[in-house]
Parts: structure tokens; sequence; C-alpha cells
């Protein structure tokens, strides 16, 4: 039986093999938000702790983010991507024996969850610029969505699966399975030959690279303000998860309701990967931005608050628009820039991220406090709409289409470019 088109990617070996193992990973690491709370409850742990042991991945992950990017475009993708799952295999598999053991305390899981936190921010940017050195450019969407949709599904299976793990045994069992899944990712990734392997320039100082990687972005002014704007989204959307349950409780449904709102979403992220195995807009970044206006949707309904199918209904859009668009902006970010330099790029795309959603977190409760729930929740959705419309104003967002040959790159009346050579980094549009 031939291969579906949008999953002809799986012919190829070393594409297979990345696949399957961060398929296997996934899986591993889906399990640890519902483990790690009970595994530190049970540890004698209390909820503050649990919070700080969180805390401690993301700045590790947020520290080590810069540091991650310079190293996976200076030595092979593949040995950072083995190293960074070698790393979180001990880190986890140490960390198991501690609970089996009956000797685990609260500051061994900071220090597991911070050491865990600085491997995957080297994993990160590595996974996202290793696909192209295996992946034609006509293919690195579908390459992309397989990837991003394997990911959602994970998410949504990996709670279920740790419940079941933890109603037969210890959270111990389930930090195990994490750990070993990072070991079948590493034998699996051991195995995956780089066909085209990135032509790297002479090594210069750590801070010398640093800066290149991100003057790259920097020179395309439209295109930082592109990741900014989408860093705000982020902001803007973590006021959802922490306004939504409030709202829920105060008379409107509750736990049950909350449940059935955050379900629709993650079947909503499973249809929009789904989507992007096969959608290819000529517009990307236009595409992409216009369709984050939908990110409106679940703050404004939440407002009023609207009937529940209404908030399920706009939760489930908006959230297969994100994994839509998140693989259309890998997929274009990965052709518009050079690919020894690739792995800075998204270094600074998820540090914007990252410190943009923990803010919005922070932030959401103190302003529905100070300025009420309804008009904080109207304020973030108008946060999330404006600077999506006027970001589709910049004529460098707009000229970046899909070209003739089905790649993504830079034009214009007068000419068109392939962008994966780099060439256009020094042309001012």
């Amino acid at each position: 039986m031939p291969c579906p088109k949008s999953l002809s990617t799986l012919r190829e070996r070393p594409y297979r093999l990345l696949w399957t193992a961060r398929s296997i990973s996934a899986v591993g690491n889906a399990l640890m938000p519902v483990t790690v709370v009970f595994a530190i409850l049970r540890s004698g742990g209390s909820p503050l702790d649990v919070g700080a042991v969180l805390t401690c991945q993301a700045v590790g992950q947020v520290a080590m983010l810069p540091v991650g990017g310079v190293w996976a475009d200076r030595l092979s993708r593949k040995l950072v991507l083995m190293a960074a799952d070698a790393a979180q295999a001990v880190c986890y598999g140490l960390l198991a024996v501690m609970i089996f053991l009956h000797q685990a305390a609260v500051w061994q899981f900071a220090v597991t969850y911070t050491v865990a936190g600085m491997a995957f921010a080297f994993f990160t940017p590595a996974s996202r610029a290793v696909v192209p050195e295996i992946v034609g450019a006509e293919r690195l969407q579908p390459a992309n969505a397989l990837l991003g949709l394997t990911d959602s599904t994970t998410k949504v299976l990996g709670p279920a699966l740790a419940a079941l793990l933890l109603a037969v045994t210890t959270p111990g069992a389930a930090i195990l399975v994490n750990s070993l899944s990072f070991l079948l990712s590493f034998a699996l990734l051991a195995r995956m030959d780089l066909r085209r392997p990135v032509r790297r320039s002479g090594r210069q100082r750590f801070f010398a690279d640093l800066r290149d990687g991100w003057t790259a972005v920097a020179r395309r002014r439209w295109y930082l303000a592109n990741l900014l704007c989408w860093g705000v989204w982020n902001f803007a959307i973590a006021f959802f998860f922490v306004l939504g349950p409030v709202v829920m409780e105060r008379g409107h449904g509750g736990a049950t309701a909350w449940s059935v709102i955050v379900i629709t979403g993650a079947v909503g992220s499973i249809v929009g990967g789904l989507a992007a195995l096969h959608y290819r807009p000529r517009r990307p970044l236009v595409t992409a931005n216009a369709a984050a206006l939908l990110g409106i949707g679940p703050l404004a309904l939440l407002a009023p608050p609207a009937p529940l199918f209404a908030v399920a209904l706009g939760v489930a859009v908006a959230f297969a628009m994100t994994a839509l668009v998140g693989e259309v902006l890998a997929t274009t970010q990965q052709q518009l820039f050079p690919e020894e330099m690739l792995a800075r790029v998204s270094s600074l795309d998820w540090t914007i991220s990252l410190i943009a959603m923990p803010a919005g977190y922070a932030v959401a409760a103190p302003a529905a406090e100070f300025f009420g729930m309804r008009t904080t929740l109207l304020a973030a959705a108008a946060l999330i709409g404006t600077p999506c419309v006027l970001l589709n104003l910049l004529p460098g967002v707009r000229s970046v289409q899909r070209l003739p040959d089905g790649t993504i790159g830079i034009a214009d009346g007068r000419t068109r470019q392939q962008a994966d050579h780099g060439r256009h980094l020094m042309e001012r549009l």
C-alpha cells in the first residue's frame, strides 16, 4: 500500500528514527506533569515546593537556551540530541532510585528538574534545526507537522497514562519509565545518519557566535517583530489558563466544565496538527498572524461568560489554529535562515516564549484583582489581536511567500529569491 503523501517523510530512515525517538521521549515526558506533583507531595513536600521545583525547571531552560543554540550550531546536532537525552535519562533515573529508596527530598527534585531543564534547552533548538538536514525543503512542513502532531497527542494521552501508573504503582515507577524513554531515544538517535551535514564556518568565540545568530534575526526587524508579537500572544493567552478555572468555579460548571474546555482544546490541537500535514499557505507569516486573531475567542468568551459549549468551541478552534500555525512558523524559520545558524535563531524564539507565558501567569491574577475579571479578560483579548493586525502591515512580513518550487522565501514585484541559502540576510527589504 502506498504511503500517503503527507506521511512520505517516514520512508526516509533518518527522519523515521528522529520521529520515533522524539515520540518515545515525548510519551515519557508527558507522564511528568501529573507524576511529579504526587511524587513531591508523597515525599513530604508542599504545594509551594511543587511550584518551586517547576520554577527551577523553567529557569534552567531559559538560562541555557542561548548556550544550547550556540553549541547545536557548533557541533553535530545528532550528538547534541544524544547528549541531552543521556543527561535527562540519568537525571530521572537517579531521582526514581531515590524515590524507591524513600530518600527523595525536595532539594533533589529541584536539582533534577534544573539539570533536566538545562538539558532540554540543548535538545529543543537542536531538534528543530536538525530537520532540514534530513528532509528536503519541499517536505519540511509535513515533517514538522508530524512531529508536532505526536507532541500534541502525547500531551493528551500522557496524563491518563500517568494516572493509570500512579493507580497501580508508585511515582518512582512512572519517573523510571520516563528515564527509560530517554535511553530508547538515545539508542535510536545513535543510528540516525545525517545525509546532508551542515557546512559550518570557522569557530569563533562563544559570544561572537551568539551575537551572529541573534544579529541575523535583528537585521530583519520585521521578523524580530514577528517573534515578539507571538511572545505577546503567549503572554496574553496565559490569562486564559489562570483566570478560566476561576470563572468556571464561580457558578459556571466548576472543575467539570473546565475539564471539558481543556479536553476540547487538546482535541483542537490534534486537529490542527492533522491540518498542518496538508495545508501550505501562500503567505505563511500573513496567514499565521491572521489566524492568531482566533486566540481572542477563549478570552472574550470567558468575559460575559458565554455558555460552556461556546467557550469550548472557541478554545477548540483557537488551539487548532495554534497547532497549525506553529508548524507553519517553524517551517518558515527553517527556510528563512541559513542552516548553520538555525539552532541559535530557534533558541531566541523559544527564549521569548518561555519568558512570556510565565510572566502572563504571574500577572493575570493581580490584574484581575485590581481591574476586575471582565476588564482583564477583554484587555488580554485586545493584547492578542492588536499586534497581529499591525504586524501584517509590515512589507517584510508580506514579502515572505511560498515560491513556485514549493519552498518559502522572500518575493516582491522585482525579484524572487530562495532563502534557504541565507543570502538575503544581508539585504535590506
